[in-house]
């Protein structure tokens, strides 16, 4: 058929039209490319501006300092535009909004805000067309919004106490969340766990004393075991039952996986969740269990792998406590000073007494004597006699009385004082006593401290503080070795030798009428089964200290906790006696029991001061505060994108 001019007409009209509209969906087609190439580079800048504005709010910049930093960051990557945008970001003071929505962060079209440790960065861009203009699209408008966030929360699974020998004043009580000038003043704040009670938080220009986040030297006071590592992955100890478990960490762990856990968290950082902010009554999520007894070398080695002195930690902080499940605790003073002679009765430093939400006994108290002494061929060094004597006769001193006794502990703690304390021509010295809490119907449970005695104003002193006090005999019938490091302070005051004259020797031995299981009840060992392979060594201020090895047969033994009393006495070089006892507890073919953990109590900034094979050295930067996410943190913080 052939066709008429007319329909060889409409049929080049219809071309024509398609035509056009092909072209007009190709060339917008071609647009939509690069507007959308032209969002993936400003989303590219946003991104880099708010991460930059975290960073440098970590750093320590000003609000306006980092808005600053944000701009600068986002137009260097907004160079080189691959469709020829044109970006915006408006000023601080000409900040867009979506219409409708002035001043809420939430709607910023064009603008950096930074707020607190948020920072948002929006930027408007607009590309003009190269085909679309045909069809009368002759631009394309785009933008692009980033939200950056200070993330707080423990950086590493170690927690730092606050506390040495709480609640003060004096017997060497400091604040390590306070400035090193004020550390020692005042006492724990009785009504807030935060509280300062006068004295000024540490900061950036007025850090707090170098104290020892992890190692020997970071013992709780009333745990030798534990050292500041903490199981974050395992929380909630309101009861036997309420564990709340995280990051895959199921009941029945072991504490070797969870050692290997928190290992690796060292290296990697914590994944979370971030501990909650403290509240009144607790967070139970702010209730971590303790990893007692965990291996140093492994610790130090692996955040020396990942940190260097100057480097800045947000750690979480406990007091200096460890609890129990269902237990109270007593939070000894570092020791008790007393003249040789008191002429009238003397009151002795304060402590506390602490319980947690399951233990509602009543606590009796207890300050006895060094009863072994007399078996170690020194009855001299018991100083109250059983009775107690009052008063005290020649050499002895009165068992003391109590500003409270036979009480419900308070859960932020009852602070307690020793009153009516008489001496009697006690020969200056440094002795040991133990202090006991007893507790009531239902739980029938004794907690045992050494505390030393300062009789006469002796100083001159050795430290047993670097030895390992808790050890795993894996299989029944297995033999166990732990390090005693005898040392002793550089300081000319304090240190074992006096000037002129050195310190004796110290000698080490094991009270025999010591062992009992964990409970306190009497067990028995085998004779010859612990053995000290140096009874006798002299105090050194290098390294360690002077090492002596404990070697502990199992054999005989069922398997369970166990406890017994190292001796170590010697004369320092102002010719006056000094006697420690250190407890040692011993597990066999058993864990550590999983009742044990602290209360988180704020959160804190600590610079690393040194890092030795040993352990970890910091000191406070910030004081103690109550949310992990506080801008005060903000030097500790990690930057991390977050939904818009």
């Amino acid at each position: 058929m052939v066709r008429s001019r007319e329909q060889r007409g409409q049929v080049l009209i219809l071309f024509a039209i398609l035509l056009v509209v092909l072209l007009s969906v190709a060339g917008l087609t071609i647009d939509i490319g690069r507007q959308v190439a032209e969002r993936r580079h400003v989303q590219t800048a946003a991104d880099a501006g708010a991460l930059a504005a975290c960073r440098a709010l970590a750093a320590g910049a000003s609000d306006a300092a980092a808005g600053t930093e944000a701009r600068t960051v986002a137009r260097i990557n907004l160079e080189n535009s691959p469709s020829a945008g044109s970006a915006t970001i408006a000023a601080d003071t000409a900040r867009i909004y979506e219409d409708g929505h002035a001043g809420d962060p939430a709607y910023l079209a064009s603008g950096v805000l930074v707020s607190g440790t948020t920072v948002r960065v929006a930027i408007m861009s607009t590309i003009e067309t190269a085909l679309a203009r045909v069809v009368g699209v002759p631009t394309l408008d785009t933008n692009a919004r980033a939200r950056c966030q200070l993330q707080g929360g423990p950086a590493v699974p170690i927690v730092a106490r606050r506390y040495a020998a709480a609640p003060g004043p004096g017997a060497g009580f400091t604040d390590f969340a306070a400035t090193d000038a004020t550390s020692r003043s005042g006492q724990v704040d009785a009504y807030s766990v935060l509280g300062y009670d006068g004295r000024t938080p540490a900061s950036e220009l007025e850090p707090g004393p170098v104290f020892e986040l992890y190692g020997p030297n970071a013992k709780a006071a009333n745990e030798s075991a534990f050292r500041g590592f903490v199981a974050l992955d395992v929380r909630d100890y309101q009861s036997t039952t309420s564990r709340s478990y995280y990051n895959g960490v199921q009941p029945g762990v072991t504490e070797n996986t969870l050692k290997n856990k928190e290992g690796e968290y060292l290296v990697t950082g914590y994944p979370g969740p971030a501990f909650p902010s403290i509240v009144e009554p607790a967070d139970p999520a702010d209730q971590v269990g303790v990893l007692l007894g965990n291996d140093t070398a492994q610790v130090v080695n692996l955040f020396d792998d990942a940190y260097a002195v100057g480097d800045r930690l947000q750690l979480a902080i406990y007091s200096g406590t460890v609890m129990q499940i269902p237990d109270f605790a007593i939070s000894p003073p570092a020791y008790v000073a007393l003249p040789t002679t008191t002429a009238t009765p003397t009151d002795g430093p304060n402590f506390t007494v602490t319980r947690n939400d399951a233990f509602n006994s009543t606590v009796t108290l207890h300050l006895h004597g060094d009863a072994a002494a007399a078996a170690a061929g020194h009855p001299e060094q018991n100083l109250i006699p059983d009775p107690s004597v009052t008063p005290p006769a020649v050499g002895q001193l009165n068992e003391p009385t109590w500003s409270t006794n036979v009480f419900v502990p308070d859960k932020k703690g009852t602070k307690v004082t020793m009153g009516a304390i008489s001496t009697n021509a006690i020969p200056a010295g440094i002795y040991t006593m133990w202090l006991e809490g007893h507790s009531g119907n239902p739980y029938f449970q004794t907690r045992r401290v050494a505390l030393p005695v300062r009789i006469g104003g002796a100083v001159r002193d050795f430290s047993l503080a670097n030895s390992t006090t808790s050890v795993v005999a894996p299989a029944l019938g297995s033999t166990v070795s732990v390090p005693l490091y005898v040392s002793t302070t550089s300081a000319s005051g304090t240190k074992w030798d006096s000037p002129g004259t050195p310190g004796g020797t110290v000698e080490l031995s094991w009270d025999t009428g010591s062992f009992t299981d964990c409970a306190l009840d009497p067990a028995t060992i085998g004779a010859g089964q612990i053995n000290l392979t140096a009874t006798s060594v002299t105090p050194t201020s290098s390294g360690s200290g002077a090492l002596s090895t404990l070697s502990i047969s199992t054999v005989g033994l069922a398997p369970g906790c166990y406890r017994f009393n190292i001796r170590a006495f010697g004369t320092n070089g102002d010719s006056q006696p000094v006697v420690h006892l250190q407890p040692v507890t011993l597990y066999v073919a058993t864990e550590p029991a999983d009742g044990a953990y602290v209360d988180v109590i704020g959160f804190a900034v600590f610079e690393i001061t040194n890092i030795t094979s040993n352990g970890i050295s910091g000191r406070a930067v910030t004081g103690a505060v109550a949310d992990p996410t506080d801008q005060t943190l903000r030097r500790a913080q990690r930057p991390r994108l977050i939904p818009w």
